[in-house]
């Protein structure tokens, strides 16, 4: 079975909204054994989104529309595929009586314009939207499935549940069987090389590698869930990648905190460069309270001495961007707030404010604990990516250095 995917907002091609809509659902779809063919991203223009149906229509046998279903002028996707298949519009009572119920709680009344949000075709089935007011629904069009959701992620998000379910209902899937695991901080090639030995006796098996900023992730998947030793596969990857192997959580900073929680381990962070982004990573995670004690950003060279304890001479004699400067960041955090370890980052992220000797990209660390490690490492990339890579290498090295799993 095909799907092709049709994202739909003038927002969407000026480039103002990033979308991702298309990107999530062929990641679910996938799992359902649907393979997702084509990816449309369509104005807010009734010609093009017809066009673009259309033209969806002779290649794919499931459509998934996303957007355009809200109250103003520019939401078309309820019209264009009115106008299309000659659907008879009705009002979703249920939905209606939500979204009644939504207005009166913040002392508003109903608009005739919103009524559109919650207009369906009659006979469509309909997916309640539990995070917002317009429902999505389903129609069937030349034996062909097409579908419409609300464009706003989260609504979407809540909703993909639902969709699965009718999609397997009607098509009898058979879900694809996949694992997934990430390795930081190592060449997509090198994973690469790992990855064939895992498999090699392994038949039947799809494997996608993708890689971005330091990570790479790995998903083998199969539709015949014998063919797929998880177990064994997890024991290999763990002899093949160590510590900088991800299985079972998330992100590397859900394994941060999952792993020092377990074993009741704190730390503290001293950044530069990375302006919070390896506490604000950390802190993302719930129950992050138990590991993290505190971080500072000292940007300037006065907030690393004032707020981190490092010597004036340091600074003068090696840089800010230097293993002497970060050894004694880490070690000031670790006293500051008397924690198992502190971390530290200083580096040049760019675009500027590199020089022959220090280029952009060059990232100094450090980790305080029973010693002190500290390196460098030069990064290529684009001042977010640099930062991202930073936060990945930190997180791994301090997995590796406290040695916990």
């Amino acid at each position: 079975m095909k799907v092709a995917l049709i994202a739909t907002g003038s927002e969407l091609v000026s480039g103002r909204v990033h979308e991702g809509n298309n990107y999530f659902l062929s990641q679910h779809l996938h799992a359902t054994g649907l393979a997702v063919v084509m990816h449309f991203v369509v104005g807010d223009d009734r010609e093009l989104l017809r066009m673009s149906i259309e033209y969806a229509l002779g290649i794919a046998d499931v459509i998934v529309i996303s957007g355009g279903l809200g109250p103003t002028i520019d939401d078309i996707t309820f019209e264009t595929l009115e106008k299309m298949f000659g659907l008879k519009p009705v009002i979703h009572k249920p939905s209606k009586e939500r979204m009644e119920y939504f207005f009166n709680t913040i002392g508003k009344s109903v608009l005739p314009s919103d009524l559109k949000m919650v207009t369906v075709p009659d006979n469509a089935a309909v997916f309640d939207n539990d995070t917002g007011l317009a429902p999505g629904f389903a129609i069937r069009a030349g034996g062909k499935d097409i579908i419409a959701l609300p464009g706003v992620p989260r609504e979407l998000h809540a909703m993909i549940g639902k969709v699965t379910d009718y999609l397997e209902h009607n098509y009898l899937l058979k879900k694809t069987k996949s694992v997934t695991f990430k390795v930081v901080m190592m060449r997509e090639a090198e994973v690469d090389a790992g990855v064939g030995k895992i498999i090699h006796n392994i038949k039947g098996v799809d494997v996608s590698i993708t890689y971005d900023a330091g990570m790479t992730t790995v998903v083998l998947s199969t539709n015949d869930e014998s063919m797929l030793p998880v177990d064994s596969i997890i024991g290999k990857a763990k002899e093949l990648f160590g510590s900088k192997l991800i299985y079972g959580y998330n992100s590397l900073e859900e394994k941060i905190v999952r792993v020092f929680t377990h074993h009741g381990k704190t730390i503290a962070i001293a950044e530069s460069c990375t302006g919070g982004l390896v506490a604000k990573r950390i802190t993302d995670i719930p129950g992050s309270s138990n590991v993290l004690l505190g971080g500072i950003v000292a940007y300037s060279n006065q907030a690393k001495v004032s707020l981190l304890g490092v010597n004036p001479a340091t600074l003068r004699t090696y840089g800010a961007v230097s293993k002497e400067t970060a050894r004694e960041m880490a070690t000031g955090v670790k006293e500051k707030f008397n924690a198992r370890y502190g971390i530290s980052i200083t580096g040049i992220a760019g675009p500027d404010g590199g020089t022959e000797d220090k280029p952009v990209g060059l990232v100094c660390f450090g980790i305080a604990g029973n010693d002190i490690f500290t390196t460098q490492m030069q990064f290529a990339g684009n001042r977010e990516q640099i930062r991202t890579m930073a936060t990945n290498y930190i997180l791994t090295r301090l997995l590796i250095y406290a040695g916990l799993e």
